[in-house]
């Protein structure tokens, strides 16, 4: 059971590519953050999404100052923890600032990694 919460706003339109081919499962679950700055998915990207099995919410971070969107992935992923503390995380963006996060729950035995797009996934 893995968990994507990707951070759109730092992201290119290539990082869900090859979305498709990853054989996500009902249990596996895609949260896209995004904002007002990023906000749009191209219809290829669309249908790419409605392909897969996977969960998929998709959460409008609320506007603020920078990092804003960080702040709340991160909220989310805490909550995500508790409530499931044996799944595996990922957080999908090109911001190296996640990294301490993943560090933070390494250290509580929490699998949590940051990937800069889907195509870096390996089933485990």
């Amino acid at each position: 059971m893995a968990v994507f919460l990707i951070d759109y706003e730092n992201n290119d339109v290539n990082m869900l590519e090859g979305l498709s081919l990853l054989g996500l499962k009902r249990t596996d679950e895609i949260i896209l953050f995004y904002s007002k700055n990023a906000s749009h998915l191209t219809m290829d990207l669309h249908k790419e999404l409605e392909s897969v099995q996977a969960k998929r919410l998709y959460i409008e971070a609320e506007p603020g100052k920078k990092n804003a969107l960080d702040f709340q992935l991160v909220s989310y992923l805490g909550a995500c923890i508790r409530e499931h503390p044996n799944k595996k995380y990922y957080i999908v963006s090109k911001d190296g600032g996640f990294n301490c996060v993943c560090r933070f729950w390494a250290k509580r035995k929490v699998d949590v990694k940051r990937i800069d797009s889907l195509c870096y996934y390996i089933k485990d």
